[in-house]
């Protein structure tokens, strides 16, 4: 599951994931979320938080993040992923190297070094 957060610039798109995601949470709330946030920006920043209780991702939303990243390829500034996971370190790290933009992961004690990294530029 996709929850937005608040409290983020208004060039800021910031979720936090818990439970398994699926398709539905990319249609629903992340892609509306981005595209709105479009219409008044040319490129947006990611927040992108994973809680303690992220159990994964439905192999159908690993196609529909494929997706989101090829069509919203250069639509992001900057990337923050916050996890203390390992794996999902390693895998945002792959992330980063095909992405246009920056991507930084944090843990969830390096939340303020997070915020002060995506507000840079």
């Amino acid at each position: 599951m996709i929850e937005l957060l608040s409290g983020f610039s208004h060039d800021v798109v910031a979720i936090r994931a818990h439970g398994v995601l699926t398709g539905d949470d990319y249609e629903q709330l992340l892609v509306p979320e981005i595209e709105s946030k479009l219409k008044d920006h040319s490129t947006i920043k990611l927040w992108y938080e994973f809680s303690e209780q992220f159990e994964g991702i439905s192999v159908e939303t690993l196609w529909d993040d494929a997706k989101l990243g090829f069509f919203h390829l250069t639509d992001f500034s900057r990337v923050v992923i916050i996890t203390d996971s390992d794996w999902l370190t390693n895998m945002a790290k792959v992330i980063a190297c095909m992405v246009p933009c920056p991507v930084n992961v944090f843990s969830r004690q390096e939340v303020h070094l997070a915020q002060d990294w995506l507000m840079q530029v």
